[in-house]
């Protein structure tokens, strides 16, 4: 019994209207009284939930006195609700297929945990097409190496910049390692980018702890077009040291 009550209120009886018709089905007709006792149904709540399920048309009443209750027919009900059941599924299947999908949205997730930013991080380089720039720290270099091998093989430009000795053996790969010590010192943290084809970036502050390592990943061009230039500013200033030399350019900045 539990189960059909469960059933019919999947299908907009309310529990009290459930236990109702199926006490009228056990005993029919009944008055009310006799429908309260059958479905353990409140006195107060039985003829307020006779009148519903009149109204729904899903059970008769007489006009005599005392008033009895009759359910309809159990292949009757089941026919209405198959009918109403295909209207609503017809008429939400039209308004689904009207929506008009939203033009392009510009997101921003916010990102925590070492695993999760290095998957994230090598998901953006698997989306380059066309180019792909990273400046990345020599411990999460050596994870990404064959996400970044495989960019260059189909043809993507990659520009790499390491924070280190480390080389992953792409073609355009710079030694950072001057310029990634005050960064360090500043935020704490070793922070990684990757950009692909100003459509997606990822900003990793790796920690030492898990529960420290947070990041972002963005869609939206500002961030993109930011983290590309701070990559470019690290690069310009590794060219000027070896232009002008460390002492030089320490005194400049």
């Amino acid at each position: 019994m539990n189960d059909i009550i469960l059933k019919l209120t999947q299908f907009g009886f309310s529990t009290y209207e459930a236990k109702a018709y199926l006490a009228l089905l056990q005993k029919n007709p009944a008055i009310g009284y006799e429908v309260s006792k059958i479905a353990k149904i409140p006195t107060a709540k039985i003829y307020e939930t006779l009148t519903s399920l009149k109204n729904k048309g899903t059970i008769l009443s007489s006009s005599s006195e005392p008033v009895q209750y009759c359910p309809i027919d159990p292949k009757v009900l089941l026919q209405r609700i198959y009918k109403e059941f295909d209207e609503k599924m017809e008429s939400l299947n039209g308004l689904l297929t009207n929506i008009a999908p939203l033009p392009d949205v510009d997101l921003t997730w916010n990102l925590s945990g070492y695993q999760t930013i290095i998957e994230k991080i090598a998901n953006v380089i698997q989306n380059a097409r066309k180019d792909l720039l990273v400046s990345l720290w020599p411990q999460e270099a050596k994870k990404v190496r064959e996400h970044l091998l495989s960019a260059e093989h189909r043809g993507v430009q990659v520009i790499v910049g390491i924070f280190g000795e480390y080389n992953p053996g792409c073609i355009h790969t710079i030694n950072l390692e001057s310029c990634g010590v005050s960064s360090q010192q500043r935020l704490g943290k070793r922070l990684n980018v990757a950009a692909c084809d100003s459509n997606e970036v990822v900003i990793g502050e790796m920690a030492e702890t898990d529960n420290e390592t947070l990041g972002i990943w963005a869609s939206t061009p500002c961030i993109i077009l930011t983290a590309k230039e701070y990559i470019k500013h690290d690069i310009w200033g590794k060219a000027l040291i070896d232009e002008l030399g460390k002492e030089r350019f320490d005194a400049m900045c």
